[in-house]
């Protein structure tokens, strides 16, 4: 037996449960094989991105879970992960070229249709894809477990892993290539930093699942793990600052919903940070809104929260 696919009897002297010989070689040769790039793989890539950005310019939720059950992206993750901990540079090497690209098809064809589209309107699904904050490293963290847990076990379904981790990468990555189609600097950040905040997570914590579960010592895994936690701490970062933003933007929103200003009621308020910020509202009153009141409107909202904004 290769030492590639060699049970792990230092995890038992670690404390850590140690895989089984038969095991550790099944696992292993699927991983092997899901790291690679295959044409089903490709076609699955492109049909459920195309998929999700069809759906997150209707605003379609049913769609973009679609897409997200089709999404075909976990298997190389998962592959990388163990590539890390057995610290296997062909692995290594082969699921990173798989992801990488992957993520270059997905932003390339979900550009495209944005292109194609002629409409340029921020639709609340993607909205929702553009302020990532620390809970979606949450997200990540419990994605990749299951991820590691689910491939491990024989009777779990892997398909359960796939659609949660899916979740969060496909369609950040679908925004992010509509925000190249646009040329949206806002929007492509945004969305790529939440793809990377997920695909960091799950990579880090897949990783110290299959650690724990015995399909790798401590000793090999050390560097893999360091260098991934480094990466998320850096993600976290901006996160940590998205955060406190969405928290200002809670105190605004607070502050401006049910509002009453020259006769007319804020509704439906929605904030989305920008220079200048970008306050969506309904405005409710008893008459017709003219320009003017309009305009009285806003400048009444921008001596409300002493700033500048754009209304929509």
């Amino acid at each position: 037996m290769s030492d590639s696919v060699r049970p792990v009897r230092n995890a038992a002297v670690a404390g850590l449960r140690c895989a089984g010989a038969e095991q550790f070689a099944d696992l292993f040769k699927v991983l092997r094989e899901n790291s690679e790039i295959t044409s089903a793989y490709m076609v699955m890539m492109i049909l459920s991105t195309l998929i999700a950005t069809f759906g997150l310019f209707a605003n379609s939720s049913p769609v973009i879970i679609g897409a997200m059950i089709l999404a075909p992206i976990i298997a190389p993750i998962v592959s990388f992960s163990m590539g890390m901990v057995r610290y296997d540079v062909s692995m290594l090497k082969t699921g990173f070229i798989t992801i990488t690209t992957g993520t270059l098809v997905s932003l390339a064809f979900s550009a495209s249709v944005s292109i194609i589209i002629p409409l340029k309107i921020i639709t609340p699904e993607i909205e929702a894809r553009l302020s990532p904050t620390l809970l979606d490293m949450g997200i990540a963290v419990a994605s990749g477990i299951a991820a590691a847990y689910a491939h491990a076990e024989e009777g779990i379904a892997k398909s359960l892993a796939g659609v949660a981790i899916a979740v969060a990468l496909v369609p950040p990555l679908a925004v992010a290539g509509i925000g190249i189609g646009w040329w949206d600097w806002q929007v492509f950040s945004g969305a790529i930093l939440l793809y990377a905040t997920n695909l960091a997570g799950i990579i880090l914590f897949a990783g110290i699942t299959f650690l724990v579960l015995g399909f790798a010592p401590f000793k090999r895994a050390k560097m893999g793990l360091i260098y991934t936690f480094l990466i998320v701490i850096l993600v976290a970062v901006p996160l940590s600052l998205s955060f406190n933003r969405i928290l200002q933007e809670a105190t605004i929103t607070r502050a401006l919903e049910g509002a009453e200003i020259e006769n007319t009621v804020l509704r439906d308020v929605r904030i989305r940070f920008g220079d200048p910020m970008v306050v969506s509202l309904r405005l409710v009153g008893p008459e017709a809104m003219e320009p003017t009141k309009i305009h009285l409107v806003k400048k009444r909202i921008e001596e409300k929260i002493e700033q500048k904004v754009l209304l929509e």
